[in-house]
């Protein structure tokens, strides 16, 4: 089963959630700053977790960059002080998966730290991707390309799309086989896009997609010829889109998809409520995540050491009083 940070159950049974969020922040000066280190260094010893830190001096980088890992294999990546014409020291950045990240006792102390020795006007999340989960096959579901650069990518049988370009900038869409990924016993098809979360509902650069609900077919290809039987065949297996054809043959196909297909859409109150559970990230620890459970990265407790020899003895010999 996978695990969700806090996820949205939409009206067509698809699952909701925030796959990954990226935060900048500005630290209250030097002092900040230094006792940010401190805190990374002693993160290992206070609890199980791997710190790995690395220097980098590419233009627009972070030049500090920590990696936090857990003991379930999950990490998330901090980056301080970026790279400009002069280095502006204070500058951090916080990129994290909610849905692996969010219940672990060390990020919640990263991120308490960072919100609380930060600026809030100068703190903003950059860009977060939204996951949607839809219960169906892979092979059902289907991926329009628009204007922006497509690209695939093959895994024997298996295949992930792309929408847009290949760094994880805005407008960035993927969907793949999620069962095969996760190993899942049930299908399941993961469509994510990378969103801005100050763009309105409206210009949001949501994709076109739907699934396959059913193949057989049905009285309505009985109204139709062989050309528009061959066309919905195309439609159905993902070639192209009713947008491609003449008007009249446009709306004979669009009414026949309906009897075959759902549209993979986005709810405007569904995404409100993605967007405040994004913004509570922001007011940890003064508000409450509202978590069920948090691993609390602690190291497991060390066996005690065996008595000495002399000590074996003398219990021995009670007992044989006894």
């Amino acid at each position: 089963m996978l695990t969700y940070y806090k996820p949205i159950q939409t009206a067509e049974g698809f699952t909701l959630s925030i796959d990954k969020a990226v935060i900048d922040y500005k630290l209250n000066g030097p002092p900040a700053l230094d006792a940010l280190v401190d805190f990374l260094d002693m993160l290992p010893v206070r609890m199980a977790v791997a710190v790995r830190h690395w220097s980098s001096f590419r233009w627009a980088t972070f030049k500090e960059q920590y990696t936090i890992g857990f003991r379930d294999q999950n990490s998330f990546w901090l980056g301080v002080g970026l790279n400009n014409t002069k280095t502006e020291h204070t500058r951090a950045r916080l990129e994290f998966n909610p849905n692996k990240c969010a219940s672990h006792a060390a990020f919640l102390a990263v991120l308490a730290f960072l919100n609380t020795h930060t600026r809030p006007m100068h703190t903003a999340i950059r860009r977060f991707d939204l996951a949607m989960d839809i219960p169906v096959d892979r092979a059902n579901a289907k991926l329009l390309k628009d204007g922006r650069v497509y690209s695939e990518r093959r895994h024997g049988q298996e295949w992930t799309e792309y929408l847009g370009p290949k760094s994880s900038t805005v407008g960035r869409v993927k969907i793949y086989n999620k069962q095969k990924e996760a190993k899942l016993r049930y299908p399941l098809t993961r469509l994510e896009v990378t969103l801005d979360p100050t763009t309105p509902f409206n210009s949001l650069p949501w994709p076109q997609a739907y699934y396959i609900k059913r193949r057989q077919i049905g009285v309505e290809e009985l109204s139709i010829n062989d050309t528009e039987r061959y066309i919905l065949s195309a439609l159905l297996a993902g070639y192209g889109s009713t947008k491609e054809l003449c008007r009249k043959t446009r709306g004979k196909m669009d009414k026949l998809l309906a009897h075959y297909t759902n549209d993979i859409t986005l709810d405007p109150h569904d995404y409100t409520e993605i967007l405040f559970r994004l913004s509570s990230f922001l007011q940890y620890p003064r508000y409450d995540l509202g978590l069920d459970h948090i691993d609390p990265d602690q190291p497991p407790p060390r066996p005690l050491p065996p008595p000495p020899d002399w000590v074996r003895e003398a219990e021995g010999e009670t007992d044989n009083c006894l």
